[in-house]
């Protein structure tokens, strides 16, 4: 069973707005109102062997367990980022086997603060517990936002032009999440955005569905590093795509890819010749449970 499957089947019946909750399940950061601002709330997990490789824990000087750490706090502003939200604090959940030295773990955890601060933001709290096998790592992250400012994947409206605030395709190891860009477009009136996390064409297919339009991608003009095909659909990119008027309000701070049309919705990608392309798949899909 797919992630996507299971999702559908846990959130059937869920509502997707409750009391104070104005956006629940659905879109990058659940949406609290309170008061004049409105509550960014997101979690996401980095698991060893499934978001990074296992390294030897025998090399307590590794390098890399400082970069996960960075990636863990990093992919989880981004979704702040994805809304326009100013990112406030962070909770992080960590799962250790008994065989991981406090050197990686230290290391993990420096990375983790040093990408917090560089966006200003304070671990409020945490946990820890015995994991029996790989290194895991839970992250909660909350912002704010703006009373009814957060850009929201349903809200493409046919003829906009969809920008992409980098390239796709490049170092998915060490991700910058975009938190000036999507402040800079939100106050500039943009009001639909998502996170690349899973892949350009998956990501978007996602606001296409929430905002029941189609998205039209022109592959010419899609800034992008190796291979187009796996660069729009491996993930882990964690640029923002958005969607907006192109010189109504002010000069748009990212790349013109597509286009936001009338018809049934979803993602498709033309070439410069205006042909139709095809793929075995949008983005990355994780298979999350095996069962009948």
């Amino acid at each position: 069973m797919t992630e996507t499957e299971l999702i559908k089947i846990l959130t059937r019946g869920v509502p997707r707005k409750h009391g104070n909750l104005v956006t629940g399940i659905g879109d990058d950061c659940s949406i609290v109102r309170m008061g004049k601002k409105d509550i960014l709330v997101s979690v996401d997990s980095l698991i060893e062997g499934i978001h990074f490789p296992s390294s030897p824990r025998r090399k307590p000087g590794s390098r890399h367990w400082k970069m996960w750490g960075k990636k863990a706090a990093a992919v989880s502003l981004s979704d702040i980022a994805a809304m326009g939200g100013k990112p406030l604090f962070a909770w992080i959940d960590l799962s250790i086997p008994k065989n991981l030295s406090k050197k990686n773990i230290r290391d993990f955890y420096r990375g983790f603060l040093e990408m917090l601060k560089k966006h200003k933001t304070v671990v409020a709290g945490g946990n820890i517990s015995r994991s029996p096998k790989n290194f895991a790592a839970s992250v909660t992250v909350m912002g704010e936002v703006p009373k009814g400012k957060a850009m929201l994947r349903s809200n493409a409206k046919p003829g906009e032009t969809v920008f992409i605030s980098g390239p796709v395709g490049g170092d998915f190891l060490r991700p910058i999440p975009h938190i000036k860009m999507g402040q800079k477009i939100r106050k500039a009136g943009c009001r639909c955005c998502i996170d690349v996390s899973d892949g350009l064409l998956k990501d978007l297919d996602h606001v296409a569905q929430a905002s029941k339009v189609k998205i039209r991608l022109y592959a010419d003009r899609i800034p992008h590093k190796g291979p187009l095909k796996k660069a729009l659909t491996r993930g882990e990119d964690y640029v923002l795509a958005f969607t907006d008027k192109l010189g109504t309000r002010y000069q748009v701070p990212g790349t013109p890819i597509g286009t936001v049309i009338k018809g049934k919705p979803g993602i498709e990608v033309v070439d410069k010749n205006g042909k139709l392309l095809s793929f075995s798949k949008l983005g990355f899909e994780h298979t999350v449970a095996n069962l009948s």
